[in-house]
């Protein structure tokens, strides 16, 4: 009896592992609104960004070099949009190995220069 109750439960197990990706996968349509809702929400973005330069709260530099940013991370975005589940895209910003690289914060320390 207990042989065949852990038989039927390692069963579930199997089949919950197996299910449960492809249930939660997303359908190209799904695909293509996410993607034009992260290209609206960068071109808003810019939009603020100009506001504020137009606003003398930044100056025409800083404004370019935010667009610039954001449209690094929109590229960097839909470049690894693309792949299958359980892939791991780079992560920009940190070094590999101890601590924090010089992305992070703007290379300062990892509380922002505060020490």
């Amino acid at each position: 009896m207990k042989r065949r109750l852990s038989i039927i439960f390692a069963s579930l197990v199997i089949l919950t592992m197996v299910a449960v990706p492809t249930y939660a996968a997303i359908t190209d349509q799904q695909k293509t609104e996410i993607n034009a809702l992260n290209k609206q929400m960068a071109e808003t973005q810019k939009q603020i960004v100009d506001k504020y330069a137009e606003a003398g709260e930044i100056s025409k530099a800083q404004a370019d070099a935010t667009k610039a940013n954001i449209d690094a991370s929109e590229q960097y975005r839909q470049q690894y949009s693309q792949q299958q589940p359980g892939q791991i895209a780079p992560n920009p910003g940190y070094a590999p190995g101890s601590g924090y690289g010089n992305g992070c914060c703007g290379g300062a320390n990892y509380y922002g220069g505060m020490w």
